[in-house]
């Protein structure tokens, strides 16, 4: 039977279980994160084929943790069993369909990796996590709008596509779960969001109470976009009147949304999870801490710009990223760069002064 080390465990691969190599960083970023929740005391992985992420949790997570991992395929938990037995873990195998464990039980931190879409889940997940959760969605085309109707039925939004899609994905995301929470007087608070190659990754707090629903509501709205001048601006609120033209161009004007407009993570939770990162034994290290130093410095102004698709329409060459950062920045901005892309940013400042911008360095 075949073997995969990663991290502090070695698993066994059965017949016909699922495990992607490819999602090795989202694991140890998984278990730095769990590292840095000490009211954090139980966990479940919910969808655990092989048993790889939640063995790790508890392999590798230097706190006592009572540790639940769950699969709706009884071959899947005899592996499991296996595999937490080899690497000398404690841990509790249960045997149900995602939705039943998580209407009959409550977690401390509840995760869900689902091959695909978190949409079918997302209530069960906020009535079963009392302090924090973590959901991942691969399917990409639905969220970020390429395949429209898709992501219609799923998140309850319209997640038009951009240049700036998989930041919408995201956000789509989590408005989605954000509208879920609120139907129980809870919120979420995001620590820590990203979407990296393939799919996106949300770690939220739970905070309990009216007070704090009402508050995460009214982060909840939605972005007017005009593909033609690159305007985009947020509009708070469930009930929004959009402008019908671009007010800079007159240009159509898009809206995508209902979605989150708030922050996306936690400074200070992002800079103990990059110390766990520096300082831990993780197969994806140099990667994580890449993503998460960029994801840290970014600032929290929604929907970011793509260098190189403004250079193309005003006909500029681009110069390197940070250069028209520190341009931006001289000009009294702030402006920072962007996980969600290597050739895009973040500033405050507006559309036809970032254009003047470049076309003053376009050689």
């Amino acid at each position: 039977m075949d073997q995969v080390r990663e991290g502090n465990v070695v698993i066994e691969m059965g017949g016909g279980v699922f495990y992607n190599p490819r999602m090795e960083m989202n694991r140890d970023i998984n278990v730095a994160c769990i590292a840095c929740l000490p009211e954090v005391k139980s966990y479940v992985d919910v969808m655990a084929a092989s048993g790889i992420r939640g063995i790790r949790v508890g392999k590798e997570v230097p706190r006592e943790l009572d540790v639940t991992v769950n699969d709706w395929d009884a071959g899947a938990c005899r592996l499991i069993g296996r595999n937490a037995a080899v690497n000398g873990v404690d841990v509790t195998v249960t045997n149900y369909g995602a939705n039943t464990l998580l209407s009959s039980t409550r977690y401390d931190f509840v995760d869900i990796d689902p091959f695909g879409t978190p949409a079918p889940y997302i209530d069960s997940v906020c009535r079963a996590a009392n302090r924090a959760m973590g959901i991942t969605a691969t399917d990409t085309a639905p969220l970020c709008g390429a395949h429209l109707r898709a992501g219609v039925r799923r998140y309850g939004a319209f997640p038009v596509k951009t240049e700036y899609y998989s930041e919408i994905g995201l956000r789509v995301l989590l408005g989605k779960v954000a509208r879920e929470q609120a139907k129980y007087d809870k919120a979420v608070r995001p620590l820590l969001c990203h979407a990296t190659e393939h799919y996106m990754r949300l770690y939220l707090a739970v905070e309990h109470g009216v007070a704090n629903a009402d508050r995460m509501v009214d982060q909840i709205g939605f972005i007017v976009d005009c593909a033609a001048c690159h305007y985009r601006s947020p509009l708070p609120g469930l009930s929004v009147t959009p402008p019908g033209r671009c007010p800079l161009c007159g240009g159509h004007i898009r809206i995508a949304g209902p979605l989150w407009l708030g922050r996306i993570k936690d400074d200070l939770f992002v800079d103990m999870v990059i110390e766990v990162i520096r300082g831990g034994v993780f197969g994806k290290k140099e990667r994580a801490l890449r993503l998460l130093e960029i994801l840290r410095s970014e600032l929290d102004v929604p929907a970011f710009f793509d260098h190189h698709r403004i250079c193309r329409d005003l006909r500029a060459t681009p110069t390197g990223v940070d250069v028209l950062l520190e341009t931006l920045r001289g000009e009294g901005y702030r402006a920072s760069r962007t996980h969600f892309s290597g050739v895009g940013f973040r500033t405050d400042a507006p559309v036809n002064i970032i254009k003047n911008v470049i076309l003053k360095m376009s050689p």
